[in-house]
């Protein structure tokens, strides 16, 4: 599924036109693919109310309510002023059982959404522009002052600006957002995205070769291969983790845990003696670098050469010496995969042109703060973060982790695949040495370096979903995704 501007989803329906395929069919899947939405959250004799408003948005929801009466189920519609059904499709309604009152009747209009299940919100559509008015924002106000059990938002919540993901008055809180053919950029940018809820993008029949050149992908994760029943650990690779200092003993138990529990056939820990002691309290499947490492680049030559994955920076500190170290093991890692992290990525950012020191399948996952580092200044407060990251991993030649709340997956071509479900709950120290480890685990298992980085995404996110909704509250600590990553890669294996 692409994401696009409201521009782009113009000329994407312009292209179905000129495929042959009519605006009554677009809409008529369009409204098949939000009623099933709904009959999945409601049952039979469960009531939901429609909000109907105006253009494409609202006859969406009017022909949704319509197959929703088909399906005998218990559907009621408020009529907002200028709505987008003809009198024909109102009296299809009322000939199926709809109960359609106005939205002026407000005190018809306040006891149906106290008692509905689902309330489906297609009152102002992705041609919004600036703040709704009356009488669109009292009924804003009354979709989220009297909310329905679950509220579905049709393509956008209303009253968000689709494109800048601005709110520049009242618009719709939803639990669940629908979006049609595409996601629209905004959804992913905040305030707006504060208001979405779950994300659901369904296709609606645009032609794929209308969307084939287009950038931006949401990240759909793809399993592993199964494991051979044949293998041996040599088999699923080797993992160089060169992490932790004295001061961060921590990081390196975090991202070799990472890349075992992904899956990798051997992890070997690259440190100091008080680091190989630590990590070797918590993980006891971990191996070490026969010598203690102290930032001796010369000790690490024969497991450089030896291993299918390095992740060199979770928690190495900073200072002169680590930037001598990290240049000294990048320099000696010219042919390999490697993901650099953490202080890995501040060491590497004060040299000149350090980009051109990268071994082909490398992997960067900074954040925002260790990005700007790497530009050298200020990174642009408007430009969407998947364009960033698209823009600099087309500069620099190489995979690009640009995380946070919507972490982008960025390769050199310039193509960016984008995590669509942002949690609040990785915003702890140490997920990022989890990711990096996971990342590092899938390079030594064969994947390519954008494999290995998208499906990392997915895994840690994933992880992190299945951990708040078992403890049924937003944190967690970083260590809490090494039990539920195997659960994830179960859901994700290819079936024998």
């Amino acid at each position: 599924m692409k994401i696009v501007s409201v521009a782009q989803m113009r000329q994407l329906e312009a292209a179905a036109f000129a495929a042959g395929i009519s605006e009554s069919e677009l809409q008529a899947q369009a409204a098949t693919v939000v009623a099933d939405e709904v009959v999945r959250l409601a049952g039979l004799g469960d009531r939901v109310v429609v909000f109907v408003g105006h253009g494409n948005n609202g006859r969406d929801g009017g022909l949704a309510a319509l197959r929703l009466a088909r399906l005998q189920r218990a559907v009621e519609v408020v009529l907002a002023p200028r709505h987008a059904l003809s009198a024909e499709e109102v009296e299809s309604l009322r000939s199926l059982g709809v109960d359609i009152v106005h939205s002026g009747e407000q005190e018809a209009v306040g006891p149906r959404l106290r008692t509905a299940v689902v309330a489906v919100d297609a009152l102002a559509g992705i041609g919004t522009h600036g703040a709704l008015r009356e009488p669109l924002a009292g009924l804003t106000r009354m979709l989220n002052k009297l909310r329905a059990r679950t509220v579905v938002a049709l393509d956008v919540p209303s009253g968000v600006d689709a494109d800048s993901g601005e709110v520049p008055g009242e618009a719709v809180k939803a639990d669940v957002t629908v979006t049609l053919g595409a996601v629209k950029q905004g959804l992913l940018r905040f305030p707006a995205a504060e208001l979405v809820g779950r994300l659901i993008a369904r296709d609606i029949g645009i032609p794929l070769e209308a969307k084939r050149e287009l950038p931006y992908n949401v990240l759909e994760p793809h399993g592993l291969p199964n494991r051979p029943l044949d293998a041996h650990k040599y088999a699923f690779g080797r993992v160089l983790i060169v992490a932790g200092s004295d001061h961060f003993l921590g990081a390196p138990v975090l991202c070799a845990g990472g890349a075992l529990r992904v899956g990798a056939g051997l992890v070997t820990v690259g440190s100091t003696a008080d680091v190989r002691r630590t990590v070797a309290a918590h993980l006891p499947e971990a191996t070490y670098t026969v010598e203690d490492v102290e930032l001796h680049a010369e000790k690490l030559k024969t497991y450089l050469e030896g291993h299918q994955a390095v992740v060199i920076g979770p928690g190495l500190g900073r200072g002169p010496d680590v930037t001598r170290f990290v240049l000294e093991v990048v320099r000696n890692r010219a042919n390999g995969k490697l993901v650099i992290d953490a202080d890995a990525l501040v060491a590497i950012g004060e040299t000149p042109e350090w980009w051109t020191l990268l071994p082909r399948e490398t992997v960067l996952t900074p954040h925002a703060g260790e990005l700007a580092r790497l530009v050298g200044g200020e990174l642009p407060k408007d430009e969407a973060p998947w364009k960033t990251a698209g823009r600099l991993a087309r500069q620099w030649q190489c995979v690009l982790v640009y995380k946070g709340p919507f972490t982008s997956v960025a390769e050199a071509s310039g193509s960016v695949h984008v995590w669509p479900h942002a949690n609040p709950a990785l915003a702890t120290g140490g997920t990022g040495d989890v990711l990096a480890g996971v990342c590092g685990g899938l390079l030594a298992q064969g994947c390519s370096a954008a494999e290995a980085a998208r499906l990392a995404v997915a895994v840690h996110g994933l992880a992190a979903e299945r951990v708040t909704r078992q403890h049924g509250w937003r944190t967690l600590l970083a260590s809490d995704l090494f039990a539920e990553i195997p659960a994830v890669l179960a859901g994700l294996t290819q079936p024998r």
